[in-house]
């Protein structure tokens, strides 16, 4: 992955870790598609920006406080995996959430166009190693 690309997905992340949704939204193309895990309470597959920003809508809305930390990007040739912690207090339980998440990131044009949740940084290189054909 480019070095710009690269720069694209810190900054996208930065945006989200910072609630700052305007700017996240320059970073993602009208095509984007998400696709989460089982270990998260909204699971499924967002396939557009509007659909996207209400995903992330849903899951963020469901804490009462949230903090997300990129712990480590691995350049995958085509793709990055984003390896980052989700830390929050859910608004009806209270119950603390400590989530670790690996994502397979794809950007075309500087934008992001795929995203795809795994649950071990294992299965995420798998996942990108296919996706390079």
């Amino acid at each position: 992955m480019s070095p710009e690309d690269l720069e694209t997905v810190r900054r996208a992340y930065g945006a989200f870790a910072r609630g700052d949704r305007e700017t996240l939204r320059t970073f993602l193309a009208p095509d984007i598609e998400w696709r989460t895990t089982p270990e998260v309470p909204f699971m499924g597959n967002y396939v557009g920006l509007d659909e996207f920003l209400r995903g992330m809508g849903e899951w963020t809305g469901a804490f009462e406080e949230m903090t997300t930390q990129v712990e480590e990007m691995i350049d995958a040739g085509e793709t990055v995996i984003v390896q980052h912690r989700m830390r929050g207090r859910g608004r009806d339980s209270g119950v603390e959430v400590d989530l670790a998440i690996c994502q397979v990131v794809a950007v075309r044009d500087g934008k992001l166009v795929l995203m795809h949740d795994y649950s071990t940084r294992e299965e995420a290189l798998e996942a990108a190693a296919q996706l390079q054909g």
